[in-house]
């Protein structure tokens, strides 16, 4: 069965098991994942398992939010959420994970210094506080530098990490023995780093690297 996993001001807040078909996310009481903050809309996103998939397998819809829905970096209204994605909220990141899998961030706190109690959490910064095992001396994060996720920061967490918007332009970070590789997986317009178009191989990441998706800009950088 799949979890959310949330964090705020790279603190763990939450893990939630997703036992519903439909999962209600926002700041009025009532939903199932309540987010006590004026960002977030009373009704602001919900997350629909798809039918005939696994339990990992989800929908996320904006419900017509005021701050917008952001899946791995891009706004979105409608779109697949598969395991290992991020969906921010106001600023907060939610991450769909197995609830199989041993869940590695750091150690939060809970109780009145964030607000936290049941299925509600309070309001601080953003972040995504899990750590490579065996790379903690070297860990890497993508910032959002423009559109309206610019501060985001991304602590890049798996062996493969995804970016951009499904049916336009996607690409993604990859974790190699040498170092970071960046790839485009779909689109037909080509992604670039530093103002170099991507060609079909991947191309090493370096500190301080600037990615554009098509008038998205992220950078790569050591944290």
């Amino acid at each position: 069965m799949a979890k959310l996993v949330i964090t705020l001001d790279g603190k763990v807040l939450k893990e939630v098991v997703l036992s519903k078909d439909r999962t209600t996310l926002g700041r009025r009481p009532y939903n199932d994942v309540v987010i006590d903050n004026l960002a977030v809309s009373g009704e602001h996103a919900v997350l629909l398992r798809d039918s005939g998939t696994d339990a990992e397998s989800y929908t996320i819809q904006d419900l017509g939010s005021t701050n917008g829905t952001y899946l791995n970096g891009a706004p979105i209204k409608s779109s697949p959420f598969r395991e290992g994605d991020t969906v921010d909220i106001g600023k907060y990141s939610l991450r769909l994970l197995s609830d199989t899998r041993q869940t590695t961030f750091g150690p939060s706190r809970f109780g009145a210094t964030t607000g936290f109690g049941n299925s509600r959490f309070g309001n601080s910064g953003f972040s995504d506080s899990r750590t490579r095992a065996g790379d903690a001396e070297r860990s890497y994060k993508i910032r959002v530098l423009s559109g309206d996720a610019a501060g985001r920061e991304i602590l890049l967490s798996k062996e493969q990490t995804t970016f951009g918007q499904r049916g336009t332009l996607v690409v993604s970070v990859m974790h190699k023995p040498r170092g970071y590789e960046l790839v485009q997986v779909e689109g037909e317009k080509r992604a670039q780093v530093n103002g170099v178009s991507l060609g079909l191989m991947p191309v090493v990441l370096r500190s301080g690297d600037v990615i554009n998706l098509t008038g998205i800009q992220l950078q790569f950088l050591q944290v």
